[in-house]
């Protein structure tokens, strides 16, 4: 569990980084808490969003067959009236549509580009508005499309953008490549200060909740506009090469691309 999370320390972005068996461990800690029942709507608020949670009787096989096949964890779970287990299933990334700024955060370059790819084959340009922005908020993005030779050409785009610690997504087009490639930005962590015990005392969670909002929207439309700007300037380079697809732009165009991604 990372940094030893309490269920108290939870927040819409750290929700993903827990596994099943953590967050059970977490509800049975937090419910020996005598603030619990205050607490449990706004604890549940930022869980259920991430994790499917079924209260259930062991000894009902039936259902217990069921939940095991669909991917839930049972476990134990004492002193919850006339159930005694909980099911819990941690909710999957499958789509790209299944993105947000609180889960971008928590993938590797290659599953966003997997989720790309099984995008019916729009490519960059054919994702909405707002899926471009949230990948932009956790990732550098460059995309070009050159013909196939000049993409692959020892020292061409796809060698550099390598070098510079990108990862790659080809989708044929034609004769042509559409080159998807994505870097992870930096994560920045924020520090919060808060004297308080984890129960009860705390300041008001949800002033908490728009803070956390707002810095959040701040810092991605700093990093969207850094990103939008190199987009477009590789855009305008790419234009230029498709309306006059001969040998010599070809190579102008990978002179030129040699520019810093961040």
């Amino acid at each position: 569990m990372a940094k030893h999370l309490k269920i108290d320390d939870l927040t819409k972005g750290n929700i993903w980084t827990i596994s099943e068996t953590e967050l059970n461990q977490m509800l049975i800690e937090g419910k020996k808490h005598e603030g619990w029942a205050e607490k449990e709507t706004h604890y549940m608020n930022i869980i259920r969003p991430v994790f499917d949670i079924v209260y259930l009787d062991r000894k009902d096989e039936a259902q217990v067959h069921r939940l095991e096949n669909e991917h839930y964890d049972i476990f134990s779970t004492p002193n919850e009236g006339e159930f005694n287990a909980i099911a819990i299933r941690k909710h999957k990334i499958n789509k790209i549509t299944d993105l947000t700024l609180e889960n971008i955060a928590h993938l590797l370059p290659e599953e966003v580009l997997a989720l790309i790819e099984k995008n019916l084959g729009t490519g960059w340009k054919g994702l909405p508005l707002a899926i471009q922005d949230i990948i932009g908020s956790a990732f550098f993005v460059d995309c070009a499309e050159l013909p196939e030779y000049a993409m692959h050409r020892a020292g061409g785009l796809i060698d550099r953008r390598k070098e510079d610690g990108y990862s790659v997504l080809e989708i044929p087009r034609g004769n042509w490549i559409e080159g998807i490639f994505l870097k992870q930005k930096p994560k920045v962590e924020k520090v919060r200060y808060s004297s308080q015990t984890d129960f009860g005392d705390s300041k008001d969670d949800d002033d908490d909740d728009r803070l956390d909002d707002l810095d959040d929207d701040n810092l991605d439309d700093d990093d969207a506009s850094s990103d939008e700007s190199l987009d477009d300037e590789e855009d305008e380079e790419i234009v230029e090469d498709e309306d006059n697809p001969n040998l010599e732009d070809i190579e102008s165009l990978d002179v030129i691309d040699e520019d810093t991604d961040e």
